[in-house]
């Protein structure tokens, strides 16, 4: 497989790296570790997102793979599930060891508000 050069304008690994290190594509990520979850449940759990911001950021995880949606008929309403797809599982290391190395650091990379 060719390496792809994620500096170039034109390069396709810019848009899903875009969206997985964007404010909330790794917190969606995250949050989904464990279990699908509803949309409601998504947006509980991630405190300060918006309803338009994870509607849009399930949408382009869901574009590019990493999530999928799951719509139940059997109840009514119809419920709406999200869950990681294996490439999404994918990310839970690394994200997971980023996470694990913020936390380790974050006194040292702490930076003030004012």
């Amino acid at each position: 497989m060719e390496q792809l050069d994620i500096f170039a304008k034109d390069c396709p690994a810019r848009f899903p790296l875009q969206v997985i290190s964007g404010k909330w594509g790794l917190l969606v990520i995250l949050a989904l570790e464990k279990k699908p979850l509803r949309f409601s449940e998504l947006v509980h759990n991630i405190g300060g997102i918006s309803e338009r911001m994870a509607s849009q950021t399930l949408k382009y995880l869901e574009q590019i793979g990493v999530v999928r949606r799951e719509v139940l008929q059997r109840s009514k309403p119809p419920q709406v599930y999200y869950e990681l797809t294996s490439l999404g599982r994918r990310f839970l290391k690394p994200l997971g060891e980023l996470v694990e190395t913020v936390s380790a650091h974050v006194d040292t990379m702490a930076y003030h508000r004012s």
